[in-house]
């Protein structure tokens, strides 16, 4: 660790965000909220065009400073909250606290603060004390929400000094990469290579190292493009796994379904789809997983080499999102191919069964024809 530097004015950005419904009516919400609320806008003090913009604006609700408790064996700190609601069914809590002056000390804390549930419980019971508020808002809320945390690191100034990005890697790297990984100990070289390879800067002076479920930012102009990025990059990384959780469950409940639903062999009603039920459950849930892609896909505005885009892809590549949205496009195709395969198999046995039922036809019509050749009328007496 180094001391030769220290923190005069920094901060740590705990964040919880949680998928509550398919969609949030932030008009309808904002009616009903009682407290202060804000449309957000991405702000950049970088050259930034006008289609740098989420589609639909979240919307910010500053709860002011509340009590947070880091650890069990600790005391209480004061720690300034927002809430952040998108229309794609996310609410996002963040918990700002100071960081400390110490580096050392924040780079030995750092571990407290990544994947923390002590902080995780207290954000579900600030969602709590929301949802009553929310629920008419919400369209398709979930009984269950899933959860994605993500911690980040931001010094605005180190003391006495302004140092370059590149002088804040050479003599913080180590430090740094084990601040992301929440470890005490010194990491390998090969795993801090990896860990600093993930970085980006726009002037000499500011930097940005991204992780997993963590993040260190310096940027003594106080930016929050990166901020916004990461949140939103963790926003849609959850929503991935909520539609992914969602076709493991419905296809589940689908199959089920087409096992109880399965005629015998030659059992095949002429009026009616054995399968109506299963094809009807695939075609719903198809069109609703596109219905829910399309709006997290069209909540951000982000076109050409723009730094923030460059974040956010960069991010996109740490959280793998791509390698999430081909799990999900590969379940869409299974439910389209199981859809498919239910209704050729209807459709071959009805056209086996009219086959068959026109060659009786046919030979029943033969026989009648034949049957007065063999069988002459008797002649009568």
């Amino acid at each position: 660790m180094s001391t030769s530097f220290t923190v005069r004015e920094g901060k740590i950005l705990l964040y919880h965000l949680f998928d509550v419904a398919d969609s949030i009516s932030l008009e309808h919400f904002r009616q009903n909220w009682m407290g202060e609320s804000t449309l957000i806008k991405l702000v950049s003090r970088r050259a930034a065009p006008y289609y740098l913009q989420f589609g639909t604006s979240p919307l910010l609700l500053p709860l002011g400073r509340k009590p947070l408790q880091i650890r069990p064996d600790q005391p209480e700190i004061d720690a300034e909250v927002n809430i952040k609601v998108f229309e794609f069914g996310v609410v996002s809590i963040c918990w700002e606290i100071p960081m400390p002056a110490e580096w050392d000390e924040a780079v030995k804390d750092a571990l407290h603060f990544i994947d923390n549930s002590t902080i995780e419980e207290q954000s579900r019971e600030l969602l709590k004390t929301i949802r009553p508020v929310m629920e008419p808002s919400l369209d398709k809320p979930y009984e269950e929400a899933l959860i994605e945390d993500y911690t980040i690191f931001y010094v605005k100034h180190f003391e006495g000094h302004a140092p370059k990005a590149e002088v804040v890697l050479e003599q913080l790297g180590p430090d740094i990469a084990s601040m992301l990984r929440g470890e005490s100990k010194p990491l390998s070289a090969a795993e801090r290579e990896l860990i600093l390879s993930q970085r980006l800067s726009y002037f000499e002076d500011d930097l940005v190292v991204l992780a997993w479920n963590s993040a260190f930012i310096y940027d003594p102009e106080s930016s929050n493009e990166h901020v916004d990025m990461l949140e939103f990059a963790n926003a849609e990384l959850l929503e991935l796994r909520s539609y992914d959780s969602l076709l493991d469950r419905e296809l589940k409940q689908i199959y089920h379904v087409i096992e109880q639903q399965t005629p015998g062999k030659w059992v095949v009603p002429i009026f009616s789809n054995p399968y109506q039920e299963a094809t009807q459950k695939l075609m719903t849930l198809v069109l609703d997983v596109l219905e829910l892609t399309d709006k997290i896909e069209n909540s951000l505005k982000i076109i050409g080499e723009l730094y923030s885009a460059r974040v956010y892809r960069l991010m996109s590549s740490v959280l793998r999102l791509n390698e999430w949205q081909n799990r999900v496009d590969g379940k869409l195709n299974n439910a389209r191919q199981i859809f498919d395969t239910l209704n050729h198999e209807v459709q071959n046995r009805r056209s086996t069964l009219l086959e068959i039922t026109i060659i009786l036809l046919i030979a029943f019509e033969i026989v009648l024809f034949i049957f007065p050749m063999i069988f002459p009328a008797m002649p009568k007496h």
